[in-house]
């Protein structure tokens, strides 16, 4: 923190920054404002501006500037409620000082400037500078919580004529997207913001930078720059305009506002026609959707219609599958019926056929007892078959009966026999006999298999 910079002198206030001035763009003492103030503090006639009665002495030299100030003398054992100026505050107001000097051409500047030096006001507000001859005032503000309404209407107000610059502190200029309160009072009233940045106490490398804020197409507070530059590079007109190459601040920042709001408007332009594109893009991929679950439902459809056809075939397949085993077993029932009505006919006529095996609904063989007469399934024969004899033969009743006569002329039947042999009929049931080739060689099997189960081995030649 900055020591004492202000005292109070024949019933004025004077800042520290009254000793400096600019000469050919040197920030240089005055020496007559030095030896001035330097006299009348010999003279006990500056005095602490917060009423304590305390008089002060001008410390100033060649030594950094940032040490020059004033301080109460030795002696005064009072106490002092003067409150203590940043660093910031009171280098921005040298540099201003200066900068004033500079672009006016004027002597007569005054600093800390209450509002009742120049209108019949009593309130407490001042401005930082006043030149009466230039009708130009300036109001630094270090603080933006100082930046009230009332304090401006004050000095707009009680103004007497003179044009008012407006300057802040640079130094909490960034909003951050948020609404910049203090900033904005000022932009109302001047159209633009005029933020200083210090380096010390030199003027030489004080920068200014112009600004304005603006909600972008976000909805957000940016701050937009006019210009940037030392602060010596800005000027003031005749008619108390601020200046930058010979273009008045007004003037850019009316081009300035025009560029960002066409910008801005490019930004609400590529975005409806990117929302529009993407409507487009939605209801494109929306119609491709609806397309598929169409296709999809049509799909479902066809494939349920496929199965129920298909299930429509295989029921027919299956019925015609039963109705084909129906008929089928009917069939069989009906050649069962038959084949026994037949076998029961040649049972009941008791006259057994020599054109072909006997056999009953069931597939089993019959033969006729030759001596007794009955008919029996084969299994109850002791022996049948043979030439002539092809349902015939001999049942184990009559085989174990002794008193039958089985005696038969041997060479009566083996004469019969080789006048009957015929290789091709089967001895046993006399059906055709025809070549097989096994898997262990030719044979002659029965055309009757596997009824008739008589088999008879090739000879090699």
């Amino acid at each position: 923190m900055a020591q004492r910079t202000v005292a109070l002198c024949d019933g004025k206030f004077i800042g520290i920054e009254s000793i400096y001035t600019v000469i050919d763009g040197k920030q240089i003492n005055i020496p007559d404002k030095l030896e001035q103030l330097r006299a009348k503090s010999r003279n006990n006639e500056l005095f602490c501006p917060c009423g304590c009665g305390a008089n002060l002495v001008l410390v100033a030299g060649e030594r950094n500037l940032r040490e020059q100030h004033f301080r109460i003398k030795e002696g005064f054992d009072g106490i002092c409620q003067m409150p203590v100026e940043g660093i910031n505050s009171i280098d921005s107001k040298i540099a201003l000082k200066c900068w004033l000097e500079d672009k006016l051409h004027t002597d007569d500047i005054e600093s800390r400037v209450p509002i009742r030096t120049v209108s019949e006001s009593e309130r407490k507000y001042e401005f930082t500078f006043l030149s009466a001859k230039k009708k130009v005032a300036l109001s630094f503000c270090n603080e933006y919580r100082n930046l009230s309404d009332d304090k401006f209407t004050i000095l707009e107000q009680h103004s007497n004529g003179n044009s008012i610059i407006y300057v802040a502190s640079g130094d909490k200029s960034e909003t951050n997207g948020q609404y910049p309160e203090g900033l904005m009072k000022i932009q109302r009233r001047q159209g633009y913001c005029l933020l200083l940045n210090v380096d010390g106490a030199d003027y030489s490398k004080a920068e200014l930078t112009v600004v304005y804020y603006e909600k972008n197409a976000d909805g957000v507070w940016e701050k937009v720059n006019i210009a940037r530059d030392k602060l010596s590079k800005f000027d003031i007109s005749d008619s108390s305009q601020i200046m930058y190459h010979n273009h008045s601040l007004c003037d850019m920042l009316k081009e300035k506002q025009l560029e960002f709001n066409k910008h801005q408007q490019a930004i609400i332009y590529q975005r409806e026609l990117d929302k529009i594109h993407a409507e487009e893009a939605w209801r494109a991929d929306e119609e491709r959707r609806k397309q598929a679950r169409i296709k999809a439902e049509k799909d479902r459809k066809a494939e349920l219609e496929r199965r129920e056809k298909e299930r429509i075939e295989q029921e027919k397949i299956a019925a015609e599958k039963k109705e084909q085993a129906r008929m089928k077993q009917e069939r069989v029932e009906v050649e069962k019926r038959q084949k026994r009505q037949e076998f029961l006919k040649v049972i009941n006529s008791g006259d057994c056929p020599e054109d072909r095996v006997l056999t009953d609904e069931g597939g089993r063989r019959w033969v006729q007892c030759e001596f007794c007469g009955k008919f029996a399934p084969a299994s109850a024969f002791a022996s049948y078959g043979g030439f002539g004899k092809l349902n015939k033969g001999k049942c184990y009743e009559c085989s174990r009966n002794p008193n039958i006569n089985t005696e038969v002329n041997v060479s009566e039947e083996k004469s019969r026999q080789k006048q009957r042999y015929d290789p091709n009929i089967c001895p046993e049931c006399g059906g055709r006999l025809r070549l097989i080739q096994g898997p262990f060689g030719k044979f002659m099997g029965c055309e009757n298999y596997p009824t008739c189960k008589f088999n008879r081995r090739v000879r090699k030649k």
